[in-house]
């Protein structure tokens, strides 16, 4: 079926009923009967456009549906096995180099004092021959180290090991002390967010009677049609 005609149909229909209503006050009984006689038309239109619209959209919605059950099948457990080994071995390369770093430091120590013992001995020796000026030249001279490099793991090529940080609540009361923290003006407002679906069901329930400190009920009053 084609349907660019019936499209092209439905959206002049709509913005030519949008834009009456745009310009339209209801301060009377002809405006009130007018706005009734424009609901009645565009509750008609709309009808009218789901009849052939609803199969098109609910086709594309399932095609839609099944292409990303297709990527999900493939993409999932690559992703799963991607992350998995990146993390364990970000994780074991991370631990193996502060090992490597470890003993390397005490590495360099020890090739340190084993440079100034042996700069000590030269010194004492000269000394001992009479050598005084030589003596003290070799004691105030930078010692020669012989540093000798730990062996550490090699991360593959290509890759690299990055940090990434996140958020969590801390438990068991950490909602609790993050709220006193936003009252006492240690962290912006914007580190909490009113939960708007847990608020409008108390409104449909309490109505009026709604009592939550900082939160109305607000009521909108609409006319509606019988289908």
């Amino acid at each position: 079926m084609d349907t660019t005609a019936l499209e092209a149909q439905a959206k002049t229909k709509a913005a030519t009923l949008k834009a009456r209503v745009e310009a339209l006050a209801v301060v009377d009984q002809a405006s009130y009967d007018l706005a009734q006689q424009i609901n009645e038309e565009a509750t008609r239109e709309k009808k009218a456009f789901h009849v052939w619209f609803d199969p098109i959209d609910e086709a594309s919605k399932l095609q839609r549906k099944t292409t990303i059950a297709q990527g999900k099948a493939i993409d999932d457990p690559l992703d799963f096995i991607i992350d998995t080994t990146g993390s364990r071995s970000a994780k074991w390369m991370r631990e193996q180099q502060a090992i490597a770093a470890k003993k390397q430091a005490e590495a360099d120590e020890l090739a340190r004092k084993k440079a100034e013992d042996k700069q000590l001995e030269e010194a004492i020796l000269l000394s001992s021959l009479g050598m005084d000026e030589a003596a003290e030249e070799a004691i105030s001279a930078a010692p020669v180290i012989e540093r000798t490099i730990v062996a550490a793991p090699q991360k593959a090529q290509g890759t690299s090991i990055r940090d990434y940080y996140h958020a969590e609540l801390v438990e068991p009361d950490g909602l609790m002390t993050l709220a006193k923290a936003v009252v006492a003006g240690i962290v912006p407002i914007e580190a909490i967010m009113a939960n708007m679906a847990f608020l409008n069901g108390r409104a449909r329930t309490d109505k009026g009677s709604m009592k939550i400190p900082g939160v109305q009920a607000v009521v909108d009053t609409k006319q509606t049609r019988r289908g």
